[in-house]
């Protein structure tokens, strides 16, 4: 395995606004000990004040961005496998998911956690592959620890398909509500399934009800 020694990897973003036609959505969110929960779609709450997801749609109707903010600020005290702010980039065939903590890729060693997804569609728009890169930190670490490392983290690239992993989905379109103009992309042999996903998140709403919605599409 290839490690980075950089602590974090800075990026310069193309700036997200109205004048190239986006548009923008408010939600109300809260944060729970494990995940981010929607409590409304487009929200009347002051986007200034509160727990509020701001979401960015092009004009093709597909989310862009989503910032999970506290007060008008990216929300600072989340769990550590989760992205304060996501970006989503769309070419012919394929979705490239770039996951950020407060503007920083997150670091594989802190967190166990991806930082960019690239998501690999058919012509109908199925999931046929999903590719995951991660960063990892050892330079302060120990060579036991170094050991630990390499044996129980997965690799800085892997890619996942429907034969190595039951389900594929675009991971933040959960938390979308315009997600691919409505389209939920998923694997071929997707199935909704409350024993894979889990009672609680699996049928928490009004995220659930807007994927299912979506898969009619």
């Amino acid at each position: 395995m290839k490690f980075f020694n950089i602590r974090y990897l800075f990026f310069l973003a193309f700036a997200i606004n109205n004048s190239y036609g986006q548009k923008i959505l408010y939600h109300e969110y809260l944060p729970t000990a494990s995940d981010w929960d929607i409590i409304e779609w487009n929200t009347k709450k002051n986007p200034e004040k509160d727990f509020i997801l701001k979401e960015y749609v092009d004009d093709k109707g597909r989310v862009t961005a989503l910032e999970f903010l506290k007060d008008n600020k990216l929300f600072e005290d989340y769990v550590c496998y989760l992205a304060n702010k996501v970006t989503f980039e769309y070419y012919d065939n394929k979705i490239v998911e770039p996951l950020y903590q407060s503007n920083e890729f997150p670091v594989a060693t802190d967190c166990e956690m991806w930082y960019k997804s690239i998501y690999y569609l058919n012509k109908d728009n199925k999931i046929e592959s999903v590719e995951r890169y991660s960063i990892y930190d050892i330079s302060n670490m120990s060579s036991d620890e170094i050991e630990n490392v390499k044996k129980y983290f997965k690799p800085e690239h892997f890619i996942e398909t429907p034969e190595t992993k039951k389900m594929l989905w675009v991971d933040y379109y959960y938390y979308s509500f315009a997600k691919m103009n409505s389209i939920y992309p998923v694997n071929e042999d997707y199935v909704l399934d409350v024993e894979y996903f889990g009672q609680e998140y699996f049928t928490d709403e009004p995220e659930f009800p807007s994927i299912k919605q979506s898969l009619k599409q």
